[in-house]
């Protein structure tokens, strides 16, 4: 059984975007436009898995955040393949030419923040989605007060952020996902750079997914954090990755106790390179 990119960190997208100003470096990107590079592996007992994706971010001057996604594609352990849509489903999507999609990061309207069709249309293939839900994570974790980013002031000081819950249903996957909280901290700046390591505690994951025409269920937990390297003076990301992502889950089956269930553990490893200067 393939798990399809978990979608836990996809709780975030209810949180209002207000750039932190506090901090002795900048915590929200400058007004302008980078190019980034997102990847993901799944890696399990299965083929390895996962997704490439080529994007722009435009940031304004009120804390506004889109993404243009250029170019998608899927990883099947040996090669990427393409991923296209139709034109009236770029359309749907609002993509310019030579694009997939434009999709509003921050702020989110309450319908938006549901991640359903007004986040983006349901017309998205999973390649387009599921690589937003961590694009989109990186970013909140920038761009939120509920993260307390702009408190950080010293190297070495951490800060709790509350727990935060989500769910969804779309491109062949429902999940939902609840989190106690966790602690953001400064752990280094210097080089004209300021480094974040961003710790959720770990997270009760109740998933199900179509695999075959079936309905598979599974429950379990997902532990995850991710390391943002952020310029100091600009406020953009240089780069951002997993520090881990690690889900440990029981596939549901008629009169199995969940202690004699068959288990399914994942390893998910995501980066985001910044491609331009």
């Amino acid at each position: 059984m393939t798990i399809r990119t978990i979608v836990g960190a996809a709780a975030l997208a209810c949180l209002t975007a207000e750039a932190a100003h506090a901090a002795p470096w900048r915590a929200a990107p400058d007004a302008g436009a980078q190019t980034f590079r997102y990847e993901v592996r799944e890696l399990s007992s299965g083929p390895t898995r996962g997704y490439r994706m080529d994007y722009r971010l435009r940031a304004d001057r009120k804390g506004g955040l889109v993404a243009e996604i250029v170019r998608t594609a899927t990883f099947d352990g040996k090669d990427f393949t393409p991923v296209t849509v139709d034109d009236a489903c770029a359309k749907a999507m609002s993509a310019r030419p030579g694009e997939l999609a434009t999709v509003r990061l921050a702020p989110l309207t309450v319908e938006q923040a549901k991640l359903g069709d007004a986040f983006l249309p349901s017309c998205a293939p999973g390649a387009v989605f599921f690589p937003l839900t961590d694009i989109l994570n990186v970013a909140l974790i920038q761009l939120s007060d509920r993260f307390h980013v702009g408190d950080l002031k010293r190297v070495g000081q951490t800060v709790r952020f509350p727990g935060f819950s989500t769910s969804l249903d779309r491109a062949g996957v429902a999940m939902a996902e609840t989190s106690p909280g966790g602690e953001i901290g400064l752990t280094s700046l210097d080089q004209g750079a300021a480094t974040l390591d961003w710790k959720p505690e770990p997270a009760d994951l109740d998933l199900t997914e179509n695999y075959g025409g079936q309905a598979i269920k599974l429950h379990g937990t997902e532990h995850f954090a991710f390391r943002l390297v952020i310029d100091a003076r600009t406020g953009w990301l240089e780069h951002g990755e997993t520090l881990y992502d690690n889900l440990d889950m029981a596939v549901a089956l008629p009169n199995v106790p969940p202690d004699k269930a068959p288990r399914v553990t994942i390893k998910r490893v995501v980066s985001i390179v910044r491609l331009d200067g």
